[in-house]
């Protein structure tokens, strides 16, 4: 059973689970993407938090791989004690007053993972961005203290910020790693092979600096007509290795996902996820995270 958690005033709009798992939520104060992350072991477990903004641009979040000419300051999930932007606010309180939602996963080091968001939970994202937002889009960042991921749109129906409109159902992402400390988190383009090329109205494509998305997208009418399953999967492995020079595999099937359907990947990878499903899948949802100067015992 997934719980969900949620201080006053923030919003608390998603379930979360692990695809083919159970998650059962856990406090957030102790179990919190925020601290700074130990040194990862193989077969560990690892706290990874994604922050899901209504009408937030990619230019809203800032570029982190490079400089951009007049880009915006980037903002970070856990960052508490700046002044972003001469707002007066910190980067997380100015997301939280913008309704971002943050959610935390405890996920398997090296184990291919999937996280499921129901379209039932990001249909209200997108219903809060056309009502009160003057862009008809959601993006996203995976987080894990001081280091976040590019941002991606999840649902775009509007031109001006994508080439390409509707509902993304699948996003990958790798958490790099050199001899157990996390260095980057990034996602991997899963290109718009399956609907048909760049050049089809529903691969949307984005391009930042150097970092580019493309992923197709399900057109927003047909969400959950006749079977049509909008639901966001968000797959996640792990490059380099761990604290004792233990090689992670996982990221090359993410990698290489583009090169399977997804129920081929699944079927390459039975060991993997034979493994996540005998752990324990932990998923918070809708709580601001807190900031930490260290991790659980034994949890990078």
């Amino acid at each position: 059973m997934v719980k969900l958690y949620q201080k006053p005033g923030l919003q608390c709009l998603l379930s979360v689970v692990i695809a083919g798992l159970v998650g059962t939520a856990l406090g957030l104060g102790m179990y919190d993407p925020c601290t700074t992350p130990g040194l990862a072991t193989k077969g560990k477990g690892i706290y990874l938090g994604m922050a899901f903004w209504p009408g937030g641009t990619i230019a809203d979040w800032g570029v982190i791989s490079e400089t951009v000419a007049n880009a915006t300051a980037p903002l970070y999930p856990c960052t508490t004690s700046n002044n972003w932007n001469e707002t007066g606010l910190s980067d997380q309180a100015y997301l939280t007053s913008q309704g971002v939602v943050f959610a935390t996963f405890e996920l398997e080091v090296d184990s291919l993972m999937s996280l499921r968001i129901n379209y039932t939970d990001t249909l209200p994202l997108y219903t809060t961005a056309y009502t009160n937002a003057s862009a008809s889009i959601v993006s996203a960042v995976m987080f894990r203290g001081g280091f976040r991921s590019e941002a991606r749109y999840i649902v775009s129906e509007d031109t001006a910020y994508s080439t390409g409109v509707g509902w993304v159902t699948s996003l990958a992402g790798i958490m790099k790693f050199s001899k157990g400390a996390l260095t980057y988190l990034q996602w991997n383009d899963m290109t718009c092979n399956k609907c048909g090329g760049k050049s089809n109205a529903r691969c949307i494509q984005v391009t930042t600096g150097t970092d580019a998305q493309h992923s197709c997208g399900t057109v927003a009418s047909t969400c959950g007509v006749n079977g049509t399953d909008c639901s966001l999967q968000t797959y996640v492995g792990a490059s380099g290795d761990d604290r004792y020079g233990v090689a992670f595999n996982s990221g090359w099937m993410i990698q290489e996902i583009n090169r399977f359907s997804v129920l081929s990947l699944y079927d390459n990878s039975k060991e993997d996820l034979t493994s996540a499903e005998s752990s324990t899948a932990d998923s918070v949802i809708g709580e601001t995270p807190t900031t930490s100067s260290s991790s659980t015992s034994g949890v990078a």
